[in-house]
């Protein structure tokens, strides 16, 4: 399920899920281009952040989880309390990279009728003639959203990396 959803571009899925909406009328008229959009960007994204979830588990030390063994967890416990919150920690920065890709693959909902930032933008630049100024702004609202979440990124993975890469305690040697 992840690699297929991960493998079918955004905007197919969301031209799909539009044209299946539209087709068994699962919802009224006036939500079909949101609820297309939010399912097809909720399938895509959610695949990868599985993938990003598996890999931060799976690149955890094996360590953990026979520690976690050791003092009677079972799996799902150790997973949930030893495993993942380590895991979490050292994908932060990735999961926020993803939220840009996010934030960027919302403009796609215009193909599907979704009245997104830039759909707005363009109708109210033409309608009030000045189309460059509108976009040049709207573009200004991309940038910064996306460069306060590229910086907040940066931010988490410079203290994730000091947090997780701090010193360990000395070894004192058993009398």
């Amino acid at each position: 399920v992840v690699e297929f959803f991960r493998a079918v571009p955004v905007l197919l899925m969301m031209v799909f899920v539009y044209q299946l909406l539209i087709v068994y009328r699962l919802v009224p008229s006036d939500r079909l281009a949101l609820t297309a959009v939010v399912t097809a960007l909720t399938l895509y994204n959610g695949a990868v952040v599985a993938e990003l979830v598996r890999s931060g588990v799976y690149g955890l030390p094996k360590g953990q989880r026979e520690a976690a063994s050791a003092i009677g967890m079972t799996h799902n416990q150790s997973l949930r309390i030893v495993e993942l919150p380590q895991a979490l920690i050292a994908m932060l920065p990735s999961l926020l990279s993803q939220f840009v890709v996010i934030l960027k693959d919302t403009a796609l909902g215009y193909l599907v009728t979704y009245n997104e930032l830039l759909t707005l933008g363009r109708q109210f630049g033409s309608g009030n003639s000045n189309l460059l100024q509108t976009l040049l702004l709207v573009a200004v609202v991309f940038i910064v959203i996306n460069y306060t979440l590229t910086k907040l990124a940066d931010i988490v993975a410079r203290r994730t990396s000091r947090r997780t890469s701090g010193k360990t305690a000395p070894h004192t040697p058993l009398p």
